[in-house]
Order: C-alpha cells, then structure tokens, then sequence
C-alpha cells in the first residue's frame, strides 16, 4: 500500500515536470514568433560635437572611440576646442 501511495506522489511529480517543460516551450515557441512578425528594426548611432563656449554643434556617425566630453577638433566659429556632448541612437527608417 506505501509503495503504490508513494509512485502516486512521483506520478504527480512527474506530471507536474511534464506540465512545466510544455509551458516554457511554448513560451519560447511565442517568443520567437513575435520576433520574426515584428522584424528588426535597424538603428544609427551618432555623435553631438558641441563647442561649449559659442554652443555651435555638428552631428556625425559615431567612430569607434567616442565618448561623452572627449576633445575633438577646434570651433569653426570662435576656435575654442569642441567635445561629444551626445552620442545616441537614430531609428533608421525603410524607404518604401
């Protein structure tokens, strides 16, 4: 009588894992499709070059070695040294 209560209890173990295993498949199997419907959205990542004294700015793509108050070229305007002010990302949007 021990014997068949306790195969009871991992029958229901068992099942219970089963259950959990079909769920988190699925939920993967949702997930992936989600992502393929959605499709990549593509992103450009710029560069804000801004003179802190006379505030003339210029945006370019980003170049491998920016970051944020690096010194960059001199001010066309009043010839102060201009610095990264923002580096950030822009949506690319398809042409149709």
């Amino acid at each position: 009588m021990e014997v068949l209560h306790e195969m009871q209890g991992l029958d229901i173990y068992g099942l219970l894992l089963i259950m959990l295993i079909l769920f988190l498949i699925s939920s993967l199997l949702r997930t992936l499709l989600e992502r393929r419907r959605i499709g990549k959205e593509e992103y450009e990542t710029k560069t804000l070059i801004k003179c802190p004294k006379c505030n003339y700015s210029e945006e370019r793509s980003f170049q491998v070695g920016d970051y944020v108050l690096k010194p960059e070229k001199k001010c066309p305007k009043c010839g102060e040294t201009m610095r990264i002010h923002r580096i950030y990302a822009v949506k690319i949007v398809p042409r149709k």
